[in-house]
């Protein structure tokens, strides 16, 4: 039988043959023989080694077919290759099935922990069994005690909230017959009486079989319906107390754009109200009025009834300005007894004249207050603006002007701003520009008219009169100035000024060799009721009877006044005589004069100029006259004219003279010239 080795064991059988033979080894070896048809056979040797007769090394054995062998040997290490496979694949599925387990475990206790947090429980309800199984956490939630899990709609319902069962029932049914999810919140009463909150949610799941359960969960939602119920109530708080801010807001917001007593707007309505006329951008023509009110002899009512006599006036005055205006004006009260009305789409001159006289009427006509009649007036000041583009605010300013120069007129009446009212504004404007530069500058001077014994016709005195040196119009007299001082509030000022020259000046006088007895200085009535008024003139040097005050007889009323009082007799007490200016035409009674016990009367010049030709201004001087002598008290006659005044006057008994028929008022200079004996000789 041909053999023929298999190619790849062909080395190692030679091998194994060489090895025995050269190391005479026992000789094994198994190898293929590929047969001619192309069959494998596997034929294992076995052999010794030895040496032959002559003498060379070989190897005697046996060879025999193991195929059968190795065949079977091959499928059984086949089959347990597989097993092995099989096995490691078992063992690798055991393993992932254990680490499943494992995690499924774990996830387990995760979602028990989730559940015990969240206080959630699991249902199964099986709709074809009518059986529903509940966990332990469902039976705690709905307070009921866990068996084996089995429950039924009966108990389920049974422990919800009477007015919650039918809404519950009917979202279970909508959802399994729409197979939506299933969510819904309903009450469980426990059995101490306490409301839990549940809310559940599920879903109809059907198996391949066509079995259908509703799966879901239930959570204990207390806490949160308890927390949405306490954030509402906290809303509703919140939106109440927002609804009061919002009524405070509001009230406050009325409150500052309205005047408490009256109701009318107040000064910031009315300037809210000029910003938007000023501020509308419109080429249209408008058409603006503004009045300005004030009401006359409102201060009497306030000092003899009182503040709640005024305020009723001011009601009454407001509700009158309220019947008069149109719907569309404004009417504010801006001041203490101060109104303004703002007119727009105005009317022509002559109805606003009318308006004007119709609301003077109303307002003079008699109030009643607690069975006193209570009369009182207005002044008014009327300003109209017909352009595009008005200035509201300067229009106001423009009706102030003409309120003012109502009030000078004589009050109760109304004045229409006129350019020329402006003109005269804006000059008074200067000039009490220029009165408060001449006092920094010293512009002020005293000059003195002399005054003489009416018997030896002897220097007696001067009186001290206020001019202005000024810069470009020269010398002034009070009529130019005064008015506008004294609205300054710097009368006292001057007064001061006035007496602090004259004291300088008669010293200068005394210097140069002339006595000047006395000199008559005038005291305004605001300096007259000023606390100050003593200690100022503490610090001056007079010597008693050397100067003396005239007080302004309009001044005196019978009523009394504490400071007045307290002033005159400590000027008194300083050595400072009274005399009461332009006696005869104001309002001193004899009882005032008794309070007063004034140094010297002053007939007034209406009086002394008719006296030659007019019996009864004769008769009343030579009354003033007696009076005062009885009273202790001197007369000086202002304004006499000519000596022939002169002569008439020494003859009804008058102590002192002066006017032109002497000298006229002259600076401290020519005074002096005046005074020496040369001038006293050509005045005589």
């Amino acid at each position: 039988m041909a053999l023929d080795r298999a190619p790849d064991d062909v080395g190692i059988a030679a091998n194994a043959l060489f090895r025995s033979l050269d190391e005479g080894l026992e000789y094994r070896s198994q190898y293929r023989v590929v047969l001619a048809d192309d069959s494998i056979r596997h034929i294992r040797n076995v052999g010794s080694g030895h040496q032959g007769v002559d003498g060379r090394s070989k190897i005697t054995g046996i060879s025999w077919d193991v195929t059968d062998d190795v065949l079977k040997n091959e499928r059984l290490g086949a089959a347990k290759a597989q097993v092995d496979q099989q096995n490691l694949e078992l063992e690798q599925a055991l393993m992932g099935l254990y680490e499943r387990e494992q995690d499924l475990e774990k996830l387990s206790r995760r979602l028990d922990l989730a559940l015990d947090s969240y206080r959630c429980g699991m249902w199964e309800a099986d709709l074809d069994s009518n059986v529903t199984y509940w966990d332990e956490r469902m039976h705690q939630l709905y307070g009921l005690v866990y068996t084996d899990g089995a429950t039924n709609e009966a108990t389920w319902l049974n422990a919800l909230h009477p007015d919650d069962r039918g809404s519950a029932l009917s979202a279970v049914n909508t959802a399994i017959g729409a197979r939506e999810t299933y969510v819904h919140q309903a009450r469980v009463v426990l059995t101490e009486g306490a409301v839990r909150h549940i809310r559940s949610v599920g879903k109809l799941h059907v198996s391949p079989e066509g079995r259908r359960k509703l799966v879901g969960i239930a959570l204990d939602v207390t806490d949160d319906v308890v927390m949405t119920e306490q954030l509402r109530a906290a809303k509703a708080m919140a939106d109440a107390k927002n609804a009061e801010l919002e009524q405070a807001r509001i009230r406050i917001e009325h409150n500052s754009l309205h005047d408490p007593l009256t109701g009318l707007g107040n000064r910031r309505m009315l300037d809210k109200a000029l910003e938007r006329l000023t501020g509308q951008n419109t080429d249209a023509l408008q058409s603006i009025a503004i009045l300005h009110i004030d009401l006359d002899r409102f201060k009497q009512i306030n000092d003899t009834l009182g503040h709640a006599a005024g305020d009723a006036m001011l009601v009454h005055a407001s509700e009158i300005l309220r019947s008069n205006m149109a719907p569309g004006d404004m009417v504010a009260r801006i001041g203490g007894d101060e109104f303004v009305v703002v007119v727009t789409g105005a009317p022509g001159a002559a109805e606003l004249a009318a308006l004007c006289d119709r609301i003077i009427a109303e307002m003079r006509q008699p109030v009643d207050y607690n069975g006193f009649p209570c009369r009182f007036g207005v002044s008014i000041g009327v300003a109209v603006a017909r352009q595009a583009h008005a200035d509201a605010r300067k229009l106001l300013v423009n009706a102030d002007m003409a309120l003012y120069r109502a009030k000078e007129n004589g009050r109760n009446r109304y004045q229409f701003f006129t350019q020329m009212l402006q003109a005269e504004v804006v000059t008074a404007k200067r000039v009490a520009d220029e009165i408060l530069e001449g006092i920094e500058r010293d512009e002020f001077v005293p000059w003195y008219q002399p005054q003489f014994d009416a018997s030896t016709l002897a220097l007696s005195g001067v009186e001290a009169l206020i001019r202005w040196r000024h810069p470009r119009q020269g010398i002034l007299t009070p009529d130019k100035f005064l008015a506008i001082a004294d609205e300054l509030n710097v009368t006292a000022a001057l007064d001061r000024l006035v007496l602090e020259k004259s004291l300088a000046d008669q010293m200068r006088w005394a210097a140069a060799g002339l006595r000047v007895p006395k000199i008559s200085v005038n005291v305004s009535a605001k300096r007259l009721q000023d606390e100050r008024l003593l200690a100022s003139l503490e610090g001056l040097s007079i010597v008693p009877g050397q100067i003396s005050f005239e007080l302004v007889e309009s001044i005196f009323l019978d009523e009394s006044d504490d400071i007045v009082t307290a002033n005159i007799e400590g000027i008194k007490k300083l050595g400072i005589d009274i005399e009461i200016d332009d006696f005869g035409t104001g309002h001193t009674s004899i009882v005032s004069l008794l309070k007063i016990k004034p140094k010297r009367l002053k007939i007034d010049r209406q009086l002394v100029v008719p006296v030659l030709g007019a019996r009864t201004e004769q008769a009343l001087i030579r009354s003033i006259i007696d009076i005062a002598r009885s009273l202790g008290i001197e007369t000086v006659a202002e304004g006499v004219e000519t000596m022939a005044h002169a002569e008439m006057l020494g003859i009804l008994g008058c102590d002192l003279l002066q006017g032109y028929a002497f000298s006229k008022p002259l600076s401290a200079e020519n005074f002096l010239a005046f005074a020496t004996d040369r001038g006293l000789r050509l005045a005589s």
